[in-house]
């Protein structure tokens, strides 16, 4: 199953959310409700392990804080998990939400993650639910992001699920590793064709997903280019683009969303959409961008 980008699925977005056509709008809305006082958001930045639990199912991630302190021209932040990850991958995995109520989500489906960091949490959770997930972000990140899928992307054999022991892969569906690929992908000088390593020839890609991948301004044109690339890349549908961030700049927003806005149409989900988690209020915001 590929997801066409055709009027129904346009109807069905308009059903799902607002579409952005003003920008300084759209940030005046989203930074003049009462946000929560929050630090930069990461779960625990000083730990080596951190431990969430996401959809009933314990995760330990391994995350690097000698990275997080280091002076890398290549960027730190993806060297800890920040909280939109495990908010987002609870909600992903929730399969009466919209998104899989109106097919935009299925179990066939191709998902190419952008930025996700050392942790790979929504890969490991969402992998679960789909044929395909593509993990990537920098070489710097990969090893250790490799390590935490092979401990987090297959069910143990005994599954503990909101303090109960679940037996075996007959209770429970699982996932083998091979479902979730890692790629290293560095958006200032990415080729899109490196994907064919990783997806069959032509594999259509049904999903982008960025979380909490937008606070860098040198870094807001290279990532709007890789959508439009990897879009580009399907030659019968585009992409869903599924963009979750933490609102900290009104000013990064802004700029972001402008240069989005020029090739993209964009959606903001609804809160009948969303969990509490995400919904207004919240500090987090959900967009869906096509390419125009």
């Amino acid at each position: 199953m590929t997801l066409q980008t055709t009027r129904p699925v346009l109807e069905k977005l308009d059903s799902m959310g607002s579409k952005v056509l003003d920008i300084d709008e759209e940030t005046f809305e989203l930074f003049t409700c009462d946000l929560p006082s929050t630090d930069l958001g990461m779960v625990n930045e000083k730990s080596s392990t951190v431990q969430v639990e996401v959809a009933g199912q314990q995760y330990e991630i391994r995350q690097s804080p000698g990275l997080l302190t280091s002076s890398r021209a290549e960027g730190t932040t993806g060297a800890a998990l920040w909280r939109t990850s495990p908010l987002v991958a609870e909600w992903l995995a929730d399969k009466s939400n919209s998104l899989w109520s109106n097919g935009l989500l299925h179990t066939g489906a191709t998902i190419v993650e952008l930025g996700c960091g050392i942790a790979g949490l929504v890969g490991c959770v969402l992998a679960r639910h789909v044929s395909c997930y593509v993990l990537t972000d920098q070489e710097y990140l990969m090893k250790i992001l490799k390590e935490n899928v092979q401990a987090n992307a297959i069910l143990p054999a005994h599954l503990k699920v909101k303090g109960r022991n679940i037996m075996g892969p007959a209770s429970v569906p699982t996932t083998s590793v091979s479902s979730v690929k890692t790629l290293a992908l560095n958006w200032e000088d990415v080729d899109v064709s490196a994907l064919d390593e990783v997806l069959f020839h032509e594999q259509a890609i049904d999903m982008v997903i960025a979380c909490d991948c937008i606070f860098n301004d040198y870094l807001l044109e290279p990532f709007v280019d890789v959508c439009e690339k990897i879009s580009e890349r399907n030659v019968a549908s585009k992409p869903i683009i599924l963009i979750a961030q933490q609102l900290r700049s009104d000013e990064v927003f802004s700029t972001f969303m402008g240069l989005l806005n020029h090739r993209f149409n964009i959606w903001r989900l609804s809160d009948l959409c969303l969990p509490s988690t995400l919904q207004s209020g919240s500090g987090f915001a959900i967009h869906i961008a096509i390419l125009r």
